[in-house]
């Protein structure tokens, strides 16, 4: 996965830190279902209200992260060796980046070409489609038309 073709916001387990330190990306956002099933929203910086007044602003790490979404387990490593060596064996909890990266909101997150063609699609089909089979086919072929190319070139 080229990790250049998201958004430099984008929700992306590789671009955190275990700790808030260092250098990171300042990620969205997002929305995550609790284990009692309720819908509950997550800032990944940490707000101003945050007793340590030099972390204001600041991305959390996925330490922080994992403990908001009561899914933090001391004694896993960041990441580990088989995640590090490709060799996952569809494991989802094997180390923290893994937990992290297997939560709905991270699989879901789309690159940034994706967006900006599902974003265009939709306006576009908002606009002009009449939402019959064969509109709908017609009006993606067009949608996707009024992309430039170059965008998707250096998104690719």
């Amino acid at each position: 996965m080229n990790h250049a073709a998201f958004a430099e916001d984008a929700l992306i387990v590789q671009r955190i830190n275990k700790k808030p330190r260092g250098k990171q990306s300042i990620m969205w956002t997002t929305t995550f279902i609790d284990i009692n099933g309720q819908c509950k929203e997550q800032k990944m910086v940490f707000g101003n209200n945050y007793p340590d007044s030099d972390m204001k602003g600041k991305p959390k790490g996925i330490k922080k992260m994992l403990e908001e979404r009561k899914l933090w387990k001391t004694e896993l490593n960041l990441d580990c060796k088989k995640c590090k060596k490709k060799k996952d064996l569809g494991r989802i909890d094997c180390c923290l980046k893994k937990i992290m990266a297997s939560q709905p909101d991270f699989v879901s997150q789309k690159s940034t070409i994706v967006e900006l063609i599902k974003g265009a699609a939709k306006k576009y089909a908002k606009n002009y489609c009449d939402y019959t089979l064969t509109g709908l086919q017609k009006i993606v072929l067009q949608a996707l038309e009024l992309i430039d190319i170059i965008i998707i070139r250096k998104m690719g």
